[in-house]
C-alpha cells in the first residue's frame, strides 16, 4: 500500500493514506480554469508524483520541471515484510535515497553517495524490486525470461492501477501508444493467463514485419537483382553449374577443338544477327524521312483564299457563313494538331529503336571482337590459360547464383513458417483459455457484476477472445454509449485487476484514479464506484485512492450508511490563490 507521498519542498503538502477508501479533494473556485497553469490544484500532480517515486521516467516528469527538480520527493510504501520510504528528485533520478537498514532488511544492498552521505540504490533495481515484491516478477531478472523484449513488466503492469492521462481511452490499454503485444502480454500475465503465446506471436509480427520490408525492397528493385525468386534463379543455377562441369571437364582433358568450334559459331551468328541490325536500319531511316517530312507538311487550310475568291466575283459573305467557317478553321487546327502530336510520337519512337539497335550493334561488335581476338591466339599455353579464366569466371557466377538461390528459399520458406507457427500459437491460446477456464470466469463474472451493481438497467460483458492477433480483452456495457460509458468500462477493469490479482497473491493492493476517469460519467454511477472500491479495497485489506473535486463530492448520492467525510484525506487542495495547490505555488 500507498503510506504516504512526502517532499523536503517546505511548500508541499504532503498526503498520508489509510487502508481502504481514500478521497483527495480539490476545491475548485469559480474563476480558474481548466488550462490556467500547469499546476492547478494538484489531483492529477499527485498521480504523476506516485508514477515518478514508483520508477516512472524521468524525462518529461513533473519533477524534473525547473521549478521543482532540486527538491526531492518521498514515498512511503508498506510491503510484505515491512515498509520502505524512498526518495527521489528531478537532478538525479537514477538514483533511488533508501534508508540502509530498512533497504538490507529487503534483501537490497544500497550504495553510500559519500558527498551527501545518504545511501541509495539504481532506479533500475527499484524497478526490478517493485516488480518482485508487487507482481512476483522475478529479483533481479537477469538470467530469466523476463529479461528479454517484449515480456510482462513491472511499469507497464503498474499502470494499470495507477492511471493517467492517456490511459481513459480504451480499458485494455493504459496509454495512448501502447502497443498490442504490451497489453496483450501484461493482461495475460495480471490475468494468470499463459503470458508467453503473446510474446510469442509479438516475436512472430517482428519476423512479419522485417519479411514483408525485404519484399517490399525486392520489389522496388533494392534487393530484387540480388535475390530473385526460386522459380526464376532455378533453371539459371542448373544451366550455371552444368557449364562449369563442361568447362571443367575441358580443361582436364585439355580438349579446346570444341570451345573453338563453339566460339566460331557464336562469332558467325553475332555476324548475322548485326546485318539484319543494319537491314532493319535502312527500313527505319526511311520511315524516320517519310514522318519528319509529313510533320513539316501537315498545316491547316487558309480559310482567307475561299473568302478571296468569293470577293473577287464580286459577292459578299454573310456574317453566319464567316462563322460557319470560323468553326471549320477550329476543326481543321485541331485535327493537324492532334496529327502532329502523332507524327512527334511515331518520330520519337523511330529515334529511340534506332538508338536501341545501334547500342545491340555495338555490344554485338565487342563481343565478336573478343572471340575473334581468342581464336587469332598462337598456342596451346594461351587457349589453356583463356579457358581457365572462364572456368574461373563461371564458377564464381555459378556460386553467386546458389547463393541467390538459397536466399530465396529461406526469404519464401520463412513465409509458410510464419504461418504455421501462427496457426500454432492460436491453437495453444484456445488451450490455455480452455484450461484457464475457471479464472477467465472469474474475471467475467466480477466484472458483470460490477456492471450490474453500477447499472440496474444495462448489462454488460468481459470476452476474452482468441485470435489469430493473439488475445483480446473487451469490455462491453450494452445501450446507449453517453453518461461516461467508456470510462466507466476502464473502472470495470481496472477494479477487477486489483481483486483479481490480490487473491492470486501477486497484485499490489492497491489502485489509484484520477478524477478524469469520471468527467462525464453521472453522479449516480461515480457513487456507486466509490462504494465497489471501498468494497473491493476492504475486502483484500487493501486501499482505493480518487482525487476529486470536492463540489462533485458533495453532490453524490451516496446512502445515508456511507460516512462521507470518514474517507477525506486531511490533505486540502484548491485552485484559488497562490499556495493552494499540492506545490504550494503556481509554476508554468
Amino acid at each position: 500500500m500507498i503510506i504516504a507521498i512526502e517532499s523536503d519542498l517546505p511548500s508541499f503538502k504532503p498526503v498520508r493514506l489509510g487502508p481502504g477508501l481514500n478521497v483527495l479533494l480539490a476545491d475548485k473556485s469559480p474563476n480558474s480554469g481548466e488550462k490556467q497553469t500547469r499546476n492547478s490544484a494538484g489531483k492529477s500532480s499527485l498521480v504523476e508524483l506516485i508514477h515518478f517515486l514508483l520508477g516512472g521516467k524521468s524525462a518529461g516528469a513533473l519533477p524534473s520541471h525547473d521549478a521543482l527538480k532540486a527538491y526531492t520527493f518521498y514515498g512511503t510504501f508498506a510491503f510484505r515484510g515491512g515498509r520502505l520510504r524512498v526518495g527521489r528528485s528531478g537532478d538525479e533520478p537514477s538514483k533511488i535515497i533508501v534508508d540502509e537498514v530498512a533497504a538490507t532488511a529487503f534483501g537490497l544492498t544500497p550504495k553510500l553517495d559519500k558527498k551527501t552521505g545518504l545511501h541509495w540504490i539504481s532506479n533500475e533495481v527499484w524497478k526490478e524490486f517493485l516488480g518482485n515484491r508487487l507482481f512476483s516478477l522475478p529479483f533481479p531478472t537477469r538470467g530469466t525470461a523476463f529479461e528479454q523484449s517484449y515480456t510482462p513488466s513491472f511499469r507497464s503492469m503498474v499502470a494499470y492501477f495507477v492511471r493517467r492521462r492517456g490511459g481513459f481511452l480504451r480499458p485494455e490499454k493504459h496509454a495512448e501508444k501502447q502497443g498490442a503485444w504490451d497489453s496483450q502480454v501484461n493482461l495475460s500475465y495480471l490475468l494468470g493467463l499463459d503470458w508467453t503465446i503473446p510474446f510469442e506471436l509479438e516475436k512472430v509480427r517482428q519476423r512479419e514485419n522485417q519479411l514483408k520490408e525485404l519484399k517490399k525492397a525486392a520489389t522496388a528493385g533494392a534487393v530484387g537483382d540480388i535475390i530473385g525468386t526460386v522459380a526464376e534463379l532455378r533453371p539459371r543455377v542448373v544451366v550455371a553449374e552444368a557449364n562449369v562441369e563442361k568447362l571443367r571437364a575441358d580443361l582436364t582433358a585439355f580438349k579446346v577443338v570444341d570451345s573453338y568450334r563453339e566460339m566460331s559459331d557464336r562469332a558467325a551468328a553475332i555476324r548475322g544477327e548485326m546485318l539484319a541490325i543494319e537491314r532493319h536500319f535502312v527500313t527505319l531511316k526511311q520511315t524516320l524521312e517519310h514522318l519528319e517530312a509529313n510533320y513539316n507538311d501537315e498545316k491547316p487550310p487558309a480559310s482567307t483564299d475561299l473568302d478571296r475568291l468569293y470577293k473577287a466575283v464580286g459577292i459578299e459573305l454573310p456574317n453566319i457563313a464567316i462563322r460557319r467557317f470560323e468553326e471549320v478553321k477550329i476543326f481543321h487546327e485541331s485535327v493537324v494538331s492532334n496529327r502532329r502530336k502523332r507524327l512527334e510520337q511515331q518520330i520519337e519512337a523511330t529515334r529511340l529503336e534506332l538508338a536501341d539497335g545501334e547500342a545491340r550493334s555495338a555490344a554485338l561488335d565487342a563481343e565478336r571482337s573478343e572471340i575473334l581476338r581468342f581464336l587469332e591466339g598462337s598456342g596451346a599455353l594461351e587457349d589453356f590459360t583463356a579457358l581457365q579464366e572462364r572456368l574461373a569466371a563461371q564458377a564464381v557466377e555459378a556460386a553467386a547464383l546458389r547463393e541467390r538461390y538459397k536466399a530465396a528459399e529461406i526469404l519464401e520458406g520463412e513465409k509458410t513458417e510464419l504461418e504455421g507457427d501462427r496457426i500454432n500459437l492460436k491453437r495453444r491460446l484456445q488451450e490455455d483459455h480452455q484450461a484457464r477456464r475457471a479464472q477467465l470466469d472469474k474475471a467475467i463474472l466480477f466484472i458483470g457484476g460490477a456492471i450490474a451493481d453500477l447499472y440496474g438497467d444495462r448489462t454488460g460483458e468481459f470476452v476474452i477472445a482468441a485470435r489469430d492477433s493473439g488475445p483480446a480483452f473487451e469490455i462491453t456495457i450494452q445501450g446507449d454509449r453517453g453518461g461516461g460509458i467508456s470510462q466507466i468500462e476502464i473502472f470495470c477493469l481496472d477494479l477487477a485487476l486489483l481483486s483479481l490479482t490480490a487473491d492470486a497473491n501477486r497484485g499490489p493492493r492497491f489502485l489509484v484514479h484520477d478524477s478524469h476517469l469520471f468527467d462525464g460519467v453521472d453522479e449516480r454511477q461515480v457513487a456507486k464506484a466509490l462504494q465497489l472500491g471501498k468494497a473491493a479495497a476492504d475486502r483484500i485489506c487493501g486501499q482505493y485512492l480518487v482525487t476529486m473535486n470536492s463540489d462533485v463530492f458533495d453532490r453524490l448520492p451516496l446512502p445515508g450508511s456511507f460516512d462521507k467525510q470518514a474517507f477525506v484525506l486531511s490533505t486540502r487542495l484548491s485552485d484559488d490563490g497562490e499556495d493552494g495547490g499540492l506545490f504550494g505555488f503556481r509554476f508554468d
